[in-house]
């Protein structure tokens, strides 16, 4: 039986180990992951916020739960949870981006009572002791620098239990409590300096003197109340770092003279646009004037650090070929700096963004009498044990420069990424945890500080804490952060080392060069807002060719000086990474200036010119809305019909107006529209051209050609229809035969029709002519006359009858006479031939008047 037993056996092993090992090798499957976005946690409190054997023994965190999603979650549990002590600088930042360990102690949830319905809110309190039993404490046993966890739990409608949301931040335990040997300090305190930025983002635009001050936004007017981050960060300098304090030895106020500048133009009135898109009064002039005060009396003999004015991108202006305008930018920012504090500045120091700078922006800042430079380790060629501390040279082709080397992994620590907290899906179906924000936001900072100071052993050169040039913080959490640097100066792992004697003291005598990463060359400000500056300040140099420097107005320095000094504002540090908003401020900034331009114009008359003649001239008005006299061209383009001179250079006195003629010419009558403009003397467009409309009743010198030609061509004309009617009218030259009974037969005359011999009379002068037979010509004047030949006959008596004639003619027979004729004979006499001279027939009743030498 054993051996039947023995083979059985190995026939089942042989059947079922397979399926054993298949079911050994199957991956196991993820759990459930849930729904992003149910709930969020934004915590407000930490206290200790550096735990020293003489402090508290629990561990207290308040905060303010709200439930951002859509559907009511249940059974809510919290917890305060940590990992093992970070003893690696990779095992920090792993921290930082939320990725170490945080499940080593995880005490028991502590359950909300009720349930929370959405876009409710409940208030979050954590008691924690700091050593004891895991279940119920966080059980610490040694110094170092943990990663705490607040894990939110609960169920989402009808899902699973899960973690909803999660904040995780840094916590330095540099003593136990209770425990008298736990957290001795080193030998040697770290030396470290502190760079506090009170700086914020551009908003200021460009204005004239004489105009108020002009924002984007009234943000500014929170922000510099005493409740505001601008205002907390004044009020924390100088609560938690008193004059004589370590802390204020170590600090290095860093600030922008833009921003000092805007304050100052605050208090005295301002203006913002409306949501209509109308100026209205801003609200915060009163709380700029106090915040510029309290800022003042706050620094005055502390290290103060000045920024490039507008804190200007060095580095992108020189890459825009706007190397003039990054040197003028540093240093105006150094003078600005230290007149608007009355506090004097560190010479000949700057703060590149982000602390890293390139061959271009280096000569820039050298330029502009910079010999020592802020530099992040990131942007040096560096050995890795030099990476944290350290004062060296930097190799450059010109004048020496010193570089004191910041430690990027407390700048990456300073750069918290939110200041709210919402649960986000994660590795292992847990949702990951997000940086602490707004009251915490400088917890970080404050542990990655603490670890350099309790795990690594000083090198020599001082720990320089450069957090981003805009921070973040607002005035509790600086004022935290500052009172914990205080605890690590207490605890003898911190000492303060002034930024200006690290400077002066070399650590190493090895030229290191620049090494500019990659990452900081994709983060520059956006190359379209930098190349928008360039035709901004060539406009602005075209304003000022015109500028008459003279007593009245202002002085042009004070108009100018601004205007180029806010073209490097769309070039803000502030707005790396954010290429719309870099966008948005380069078309504020040449909108700005395009109104100043335009503030020089010709204004449009009310109604249109009329012109009574030719060479009319044409009254122009030019305006000059600026403070300055401006001499500037005038132009007034022709059209057909109308043409105008060449107007001379006008000068216009400031705020002010001056009349001038333009000499017209019409050549026609009608409606003209013209375009009238102002140009500088460099010839660049300042205002709008004005639309002119002329009208003109005058004839031009082509109409009056026109009309004159037409005359005489209408006079031509008419001489020639006369003459040719003249010619073309018979018998003007040339005599007509008579025809018979006409009345050219009959004598044109009484002399004519009396007989010659006739007591009386003259018979006209005769001349013999060659007519037809039995006729004669009879010449009257020019004139020849066919006469019939007359039988002479006696003379009748007086008042007689006239006796008949022979016939006539073709031998008719003459009319008879009257039996009883009165007086003397009819005149026959042809309308159209004159009468000659003395062939007046006599009165009746007169005898005729006998001609000289007649009997």
């Amino acid at each position: 039986m054993r051996p039947v037993a023995a083979l059985v056996a190995i026939i089942v092993v042989l059947l079922v180990g397979p399926a054993t090992g298949a079911a050994l090798a199957a991956p196991r499957q993820p759990a459930p992951v849930p729904a992003p976005g149910a709930l969020t946690l934004v915590l407000d409190e930490l206290a200790p916020r550096v735990v020293t054997g003489s402090g508290p023994t629990v561990l207290t965190v308040t905060g303010t739960l709200t439930n951002t999603g859509d559907e009511t979650v249940t059974d809510i549990g919290v917890r305060l949870q940590r990992g093992q002590p970070l003893t690696s600088e990779g095992a920090v930042r792993d921290a930082l981006e939320g990725d170490a360990p945080t499940d080593s102690i995880a005490p028991q949830f502590q359950e909300l009572p009720d349930a929370l319905g959405v876009g409710e809110q409940v208030p979050v309190r954590l008691t924690v002791p700091l050593r004891g039993a895991p279940e119920t404490t966080l059980a610490l046993a040694a110094t170092g620098v943990y990663e705490l966890l607040v894990n939110v739990n609960g169920v989402p409608g009808d899902g699973d239990r899960a973690r909803l949301a999660a904040v995780r931040m840094l916590l330095p335990v540099v003593g136990l409590p209770d425990v008298a040997d736990a957290g001795t300090p080193p030998t040697a305190a770290t030396p470290f300096s502190l760079l506090y930025p009170v700086v914020d983002v551009p908003r200021r635009l460009t204005t004239a003197p004489g105009e108020p001050v002009r924002l984007t936004d009234d943000s500014l007017a929170d922000s510099f109340a005493p409740t505001g981050r601008l205002g907390g960060l004044v009020t924390a300098l100088a609560e938690a770092a008193p004059a004589g304090s370590p802390v204020r030895t170590a600090t290095c106020v860093v600030t922008d003279a833009d921003l000092l500048q805007t304050a100052q133009g605050m208090s005295q009135g301002y203006v913002v646009p409306a949501a209509d898109g109308s100026l209205v009064p801003g609200r915060g002039a009163e709380a700029a004037g106090a915040w510029l005060a309290a800022f003042a009396e706050a620094a005055r003999g502390m290290c103060v650090l000045a920024l490039p004015f507008a804190d200007a991108d060095v580095v992108a202006l020189a890459r825009g070929d706007l190397a003039g305008s990054a040197v003028g930018a540093v240093t105006a920012g150094r003078g600005l700096v230290a007149d608007l504090l009355g506090t004097p500045v560190l010479e000949g120091t700057a703060w590149p963004a982000d602390g890293v700078v390139d061959e271009a922006g280096l000569a820039a800042f050298t330029e502009g009498d910079v010999r020592s430079l802020v530099l992040s380790a990131d942007g040096l060629d560096l050995p890795a044990q030099a990476e944290s501390a350290g004062t060296v040279p930097v190799a450059t082709a010109g004048p020496a420069v010193t570089a004191v080397v910041t430690d990027p992994l407390v700048t990456l620590a300073a750069g918290g990424r939110s200041t709210s907290t919402t649960a986000v899906p994660g590795r292992g179906g847990a949702a990951a945890a997000t940086t602490a924000g707004g009251p915490l936001s400088g917890q970080d900072v404050l542990g990655t500080v603490a670890f350099r100071a309790v795990e690594e052993a000083p090198t020599g050169g001082p720990l320089v804490i450069a957090p981003p040039h805009r921070w973040d913080l607002d005035g509790g959490a600086a004022r935290a952060l500052l009172d914990g640097f205080g605890t690590l100066v207490d605890a003898g792992f911190l000492s303060p080392r002034g930024l200006g004697s690290a400077l002066a003291t070399p650590t190493s005598t090895a030229e290191r060069t620049l090494d500019y990463p990659i990452d900081a060359g994709a983060r520059e400000v956006a190359p379209a807002a930098v190349a928008a500056i360039g035709p901004v300040l060539d406009d602005i140099a075209d304003l000022d060719s015109s500028v008459v420097d003279d007593e009245l107005g202002v002085d042009p320095d004070d108009l100018f000086d601004p205007l180029v000094l806010g073209a490097v504002r769309p070039a803000s540090a502030a707005w790396r990474g954010s290429p719309e908003q870099a966008t948005e401020a380069a078309d504020a900034l040449a909108d700005r200036v395009a109104e100043l331009r335009g503030a020089v114009a010709v204004l449009e008359p009310p109604s249109p010119f009329s012109l009574g003649t030719s060479t009319s001239p044409l009254l122009l008005t030019v305006a000059n809305g600026l403070p300055v006299t401006m001499r500037v061209r005038v132009e007034v383009s022709s059209t057909s019909g109308l043409r105008v001179a060449p107007i001379p250079v006008v000068e216009v006195p400031p705020f002010g107006r001056r009349q001038i003629q333009a000499s017209a010419e019409v050549q026609r009558s009608g409606v003209f529209t013209v375009d009238a403009t102002v140009r500088s003397i460099d010839g660049g467009l300042l205002g709008s051209p004005s639309r002119l409309q002329v009208r003109s009743t005058a004839y031009g010198t082509i109409t009056l050609w026109l009309t004159g030609t037409a005359g005489v061509l209408l006079v031509v004309l008419a001489a020639r229809r006369i003459l040719r009617r003249i010619r073309s009218e018979p018998g003007r030259n040339t005599p007509r035969p008579p025809r018979p009974g006409s009345p050219e037969t009959i004598p044109d005359t009484a002399e004519t029709a009396l007989p010659a011999d006739r007591p009386g009379t003259r018979p006209p002068p005769t001349t013999p002519s060659r007519t037809g037979a039995g006729e004669t010509a009879t010449t009257a004047g020019d004139r020849t006359l066919p006469v019939p030949a007359l039988t002479p006959h006696p003379l009748p008596a007086p008042n007689g009858p006239i006796p008949a004639g022979p016939a006539t003619g073709r031998n008719r027979p003459a009319p008879s006479a009257p039996s009883e004729p009165s007086g003397p004979p009819p005149v026959v006499r042809r309308p159209d031939v004159p009468v000659p001279p003395g062939s007046v027939p006599p009165r009746p009743g007169r005898p005729p008047v006998r001609p000289p030498g007649s009997r």
